[in-house]
C-alpha cells in the first residue's frame, strides 16, 4: 500500500472494522474508527493552543483519552514528541527537570501530560492539560496532515535523546513491519507493552492499527496497562487466549518474567493461535527462548513463532527481523562469545553493514528510508554519507543480523574482551538471584564487578555465600573472576521504562554506595586478573 505519511495510514485504516480494547479494570471495547473521530476534538485543542505547525508533548499511558489525544496531534500535523517515563529509581524532582529541559529544548506549546504527572512541569512557556481535557474539547477539526513524531531513546547508556522521524519515515517502517509478518498481517494483536515506548508505540499500538485498514484487514488490538502486566506476568498469556490474538511482542525480560510464574497459568490457557510472537528491545537470550517455547507447549504454543528483532528508535522501529514460519536459530559468537541469537534479515528499505561473522563482531550501520533526520536541540547531522554509526555490536551470516551487545558495554581486562552477558548468564543461574537482574560492570582498577538482584524470598539465603558462588563459577567458567560481588534488594537495579539496564547509572550509584546493598563481598584486585 501506498502512503506518504502515517497519518494517511491510520486515516485510511479507520474506515476499516477493526476494534480496539483496554484491558483495564474497567474494560473498554470500542472501533478504532470511533477513536479516529474522536481524535478530531483532541486536534482542535492542539490546532487552537498551539497554532498549526506547533510541537506538543504527549506522555502516554494506556487509556482510550491517551490515545484520542496522541492520534489527535498526529492528524493534526504537528510535531509530536512521545515523552519517555521516569526510569525504574529515578526521583520525581529528576524526572520534572527533565521534562522541563525537554520542553524548553523542543519549544513544546502543549504538554498533554496524565493526571497524576500534570504537577511535575512547573509554570514556563508550555501550557499543561490532562488526556481528559484534549479528548473533551468542544470543537473539533477534520484534518488530515503529516506531520513529525520525536520518540526518545532508550537512556540505557545515558540520557535519552529525541530522536526527529518524518512521517514518511514512520508509515515506511510500519509497512515494512507487515511485509515482513505477510499473511500473519491479518491479526488480532495484544500488548501489555508501554505506548511511552517505540516497540510499544510503533512496534505494536501503530502498526496494528495500520493494519485493520486494507489489504490487511486485521481484526484489532487489546493494550493492557503494563503495571498489569507486572503485577501478575501470566495476565498477558491469559488475554491472549481469551483474545484470540496471533500477534503479540515482548522484550526477553518479558519471557523470563511469565516462566517464573508459569504455575499461575489456568489449564484453560490456548496459545493454538498466537502464530508471531516478536522478542526484541534488548539482548536476547536463546536459553530463554528454549525454556519459553518448552514451558508453554501444552498449552498450544509452537517455537516457530518466535520472532527475534532488532531495532532501535533511531530508524524508528524494526531494523531486521526473523519472519513468521521461518523458525529462529542461534549461532556461537565470535571471540568466544556467548551464543547469539539470529535477528533475521533487514526489512525492506533498510541496509544493514556488519562484518561478516568470520572476520568477527564489529560496530552495526544501517542506511534506509525509516531513519531519524536529526536529534531533537542537536544542530550535528545524525547520518554520514546515509548511515547512522550505532553504539551496537553483531556481525552477518548470510543476510541475517546477528547483535552481540553493545560497544560501550564491552568489558576488557588485562587485553582481553568480556561481554557482560555472558558474566551475567553465569551469575543468573544461582536460584537464590533474579533472571534478568544482574549487570557485569568495570571498576576502577582495570577489572569488574558483578552487581545482582535477590529474590523475594523469606528467610533469605545466605548471600555472602552466594557471592563466593558466584566468584568461583566466573574464574572457572570465563578465565576471569571479578574484584567484586555485590548483591541488592529486589527491584532496586537502575533500569529505563522498557526493563533496559541502566549501567552507566549503576556505575555512577556503586560509586557513591548509593544502591540497596545486602552482601558486597571484595576479592581483592589480584582476582581481577585470574
Amino acid at each position: 500500500m501506498a502512503a506518504d505519511s502515517i497519518s494517511a495510514l491510520l486515516d485510511g485504516a479507520a474506515s476499516g472494522g477493526g476494534r480496539v480494547t483496554f484491558l483495564g479494570g474497567d474494560r473498554v471495547d470500542t472501533t478504532f474508527g470511533d477513536l479516529w473521530a474522536r481524535a478530531e476534538h483532541a486536534a482542535a485543542y492542539f490546532l487552537d493552543s498551539a497554532g498549526a505547525g506547533g510541537v506538543v508533548a504527549v506522555l502516554m499511558e494506556t487509556s482510550p483519552d491517551c490515545l484520542v489525544t496522541f492520534l489527535g496531534a498526529v492528524r493534526a500535523g504537528l510535531t509530536v514528541l512521545s515523552l519517555p517515563y521516569p526510569a525504574r529509581g529515578a526521583a520525581m524532582d529528576e524526572y520534572g527537570r527533565f521534562l522541563a529541559d525537554v520542553g524548553e529544548r523542543g519549544g513544546v506549546r502543549v504538554a498533554a501530560l496524565p493526571a497524576p504527572f500534570a504537577g511535575l512541569l512547573p509554570p514556563g512557556n508550555a501550557r499543561v492539560a490532562t488526556h481528559q481535557e484534549c479528548a473533551g474539547h468542544a470543537r473539533r477539526a477534520d484534518i488530515v496532515e503529516p506531520g513529525e513524531l520525536v520518540q526518545f531513546s532508550s537512556g540505557s547508556t545515558g540520557r535519552p535523546r529525541g530522536v526527529r522521524l518524518s512521517a514518511a519515515a514512520v508509515a515506511a517502517n510500519v509497512t515494512a513491519t507487515l511485509d515482513r509478518l505477510g499473511p500473519a498481517a491479518a491479526m488480532m494483536g495484544c500488548s501489555w507493552l508501554p505506548l511511552s515506548h517505540d516497540m510499544g508505540l510503533i512496534g505494536m499500538c501503530l502498526t496494528v492499527l495500520v493494519s485493520t485498514g486494507a489489504p490487511w484487514d486485521a481484526r484489532g488490538l487489546a493494550l493492557m496497562a503494563p503495571d498489569r502486566f507486572i503485577r501478575r506476568p501470566p495476565v498477558w498469556l491469559e488475554a491472549c487466549s481469551e483474545l484470540g490474538a496471533t500477534l503479540t511482542c515482548s522484550p526477553n525480560f518479558g519471557l523470563d518474567l511469565v516462566l517464573r510464574h508459569a504455575g499461575l497459568l489456568p489449564a484453560s490457557t490456548d496459545l493454538r493461535p498466537l502464530g508471531v510472537l516478536i522478542v526484541g528491545s534488548e539482548p536476547i537470550r536463546p536459553s530463554t527462548l528454549r525454556r519459553f517455547a518448552a514451558a508453554m507447549a501444552p498449552i498450544g504454543f509452537e517455537e516457530r513463532a518466535l520472532c527475534p528483532a532488532y531495532g532501535m528508535a533511531e530508524a524508528t522501529l524494526a531494523v531486521s527481523m526473523v519472519g513468521p514460519e521461518e523458525r529462529w536459530h542461534a549461532l556461537p559468537a565470535p571471540d568466544n562469545g556467548p551464543e547469539v541469537v539470529s535477528c533475521g534479515p533487514p526489512l525492506r528499505g533498510v541496509q544493514v553493514r556488519a562484518p561478516d561473522a568470520a572476520q568477527g563482531s564489529g560496530t552495526i550501520a544501517i542506511r534506509g528510508e525509516t531513519l531519524l533526520h536529526g536529534y531533537l536541540g542537536e544542530p550535528e547531522p545524525a547520518l554520514r554519507d546515509g548511515w547512522l554509526e550505532t553504539s551496537d555490536l553483531g556481525f552477518l551470516a548470510g543476510r541475517e543480523l546477528f547483535v552481540v551487545g553493545r560497544a560501550d558495554d564491552v568489558i576488557v581486562v588485562a587485553g582481553r574482551k568480556l561481554y557482560p552477558e555472558a558474566l551475567e548468564l553465569t551469575v543468573e543461574a544461582h536460584p537464590a538471584l533474579r533472571a534478568g537482574n544482574c549487570a557485569a560492570i568495570p571498576d576502577d582498577s582495570g577489572g569488574y564487578v558483578v552487581v545482582a538482584e535477590r529474590i523475594r524470598s523469606e528467610p533469605p539465603p545466605d548471600l555472602d555465600e552466594v557471592c563466593r558462588w558466584a566468584r568461583r563459577e566466573l574464574a572457572t567458567r570465563h578465565g576471569v573472576a571479578p574484584a567484586a560481588v555485590t548483591i541488592v534488594s529486589p527491584g532496586t537495579l537502575p533500569k529505563t521504562p522498557s526493563g533496559k539496564l541502566q549501567r552507566q547509572r549503576l556505575r555512577l550509584l556503586r560509586s557513591r554506595s548509593e544502591l540497596s546493598v545486602e552482601a558486597d563481598l571484595r576479592f581483592g584486585r589480584e582476582a581481577g586478573g585470574g
